[in-house]
């Protein structure tokens, strides 16, 4: 079961949701070649200034909070219902009166809302440009795709603060935290795929290679995000015991040559070897989960990758024949990596727990779940999963598993 700390490991999650988001935010201001861009959030009073990116010149500042009455982002919602684009806001009907208009000076202005899914308002997305840039229908659609993502945000964030609210009030509230990773995964999944399908239209059109560069980097960003959302959908399926085995015939050589094949490409772009090293017993028959084999595989591998800028990974294979019609498998997964440090690894199959390289903090980050999905997977299905060593050269992880032959 998980423990009464949940909400607070939620909120860890959050935060870095937010971060990555951030990231996200910042590339897709850059996309569009305007001076301010800004999210912000409005009550039936005022309008708060949450997120602001400013180039050349401050037009907004975070934390600005003005009445809605001499808010632009207020006219996206009270006023257009939608979308809201203006060239002068000095010539504009709904602007050229404003006092806000003295205070931002001349500009075009874009911006779209931010709703829940019942249609109440969360906020607005907006633009604005000094040198009266004039936006077109590729950054309205890409406003509308980042709203869509920034609702699940905000919708989680909601989550958060009733869960809190309900932590204090009831004990009952266990019951719904088991349930709650699982939600916000597929809640926020469709957002995120938004973005990532609008990066892929930006790519069909004609850019400049900046434009390129950010459009690559809102994809991995995105792509982070999903693997993240996959990792706590995970956990909460095991932790709510709703996991099972799904036991089929499989073969060990199979699995070997999938796993390969999904990290040949980013081993060869980092100038790494990938290879695979087994005996000949590979292609016997075999009676189980290969699913959640490979799964572990993955993960392994996966981190051996994101770990290692130069030199080799292998993936090692060894497996042996019973009398008793089982088969005993041990995988292995060495690389020539950084390796994890002495006073870390204790704790490195633990939940939540991130091992931390000194020398670059951000580069490694993650939501330290993936070994101890391994971990929960491999006890499981009655197997071990299990760092054998690791040093400055290179980390050693084993996995072994007991199966019926078929």
């Amino acid at each position: 079961m998980l423990k009464t700390d949940f909400v607070d490991v939620l909120s860890v999650i959050s935060q870095k949701l937010y971060n990555a988001a951030a990231q996200v935010m910042d590339t897709a201001s850059r996309m569009i070649p305007a001076n301010t861009f800004c999210i912000a959030n409005l009550d039936d009073i005022s309008t708060k200034v949450l997120k602001a990116y400013n180039r050349d010149k401050i037009i907004l500042g975070e934390g600005l909070v003005v009445e809605n009455a001499e808010s632009y982002c207020a006219l996206v919602t009270e006023h257009a219902q939608g979308p809201l684009v203006i060239h002068n806001n000095l010539t504009h009907p709904l602007t050229r009166e404003m006092d806000a208009t003295q205070f931002v000076g001349g500009c075009s202005f874009i911006g779209v809302p931010i709703r829940d899914e019942r249609g109440e308002v969360y906020g607005s997305l907006c633009s604005f440009d000094q040198d009266f840039y004039k936006y077109e229908e590729r950054d309205v659609e890409l406003l509308l795709s980042l709203s869509t993502f920034f609702t699940g945000l905000l919708e989680m964030e909601a989550t958060l603060q009733q869960l809190r609210e309900a932590e204090e009030a009831a004990a009952q509230v266990m019951e719904e935290k088991n349930n709650l990773l699982a939600v916000l995964s597929h809640e926020i999944r469709t957002p995120i795929n938004g973005v990532i399908g609008m990066a892929d239209l930006l790519q069909s059109t004609e850019l400049t290679e900046d434009q390129t560069l950010y459009v690559d980097v809102i994809q991995k960003s995105s792509t982070s995000l999903l693997g993240m959302m996959d990792h706590i959908l995970e956990y909460s399926k095991m932790e709510s015991g709703t996991m099972t085995l799904d036991e089929r015939a499989f073969t060990v050589s199979d699995i070997m040559n999938h796993v390969l094949q999904l990290f040949a490409q980013d081993a060869k772009n980092k100038g790494l070897k990938l290879q695979g090293i087994f005996d000949a017993k590979m292609d016997a028959a075999l009676i189980g989960d290969s699913h959640k084999l490979t799964q572990i595989l993955i993960n392994l591998l996966g981190n051996a990758l994101k770990y290692t800028e130069a030199g080799e990974i292998n993936l090692l294979i060894h497996m042996s024949l019973e009398q008793q019609g089982t088969a005993s498998i041990t995988f292995e997964v060495q690389d020539t990596g950084i390796g994890i440090p002495a006073d870390q690894q204790e704790r490195l199959f633990r939940s939540f727990s991130q091992i931390r390289d000194q020398r670059n903090t951000k580069k490694y980050s993650g939501a330290g779940l993936g070994l101890s999905i391994c971990k929960q997977l491999a006890e499981l299905m009655g197997g071990r999963v299990w760092l054998e060593s690791s040093s400055s050269e290179g980390s050693r992880f084993m996995f072994h598993i007991q199966v019926p032959t078929a």
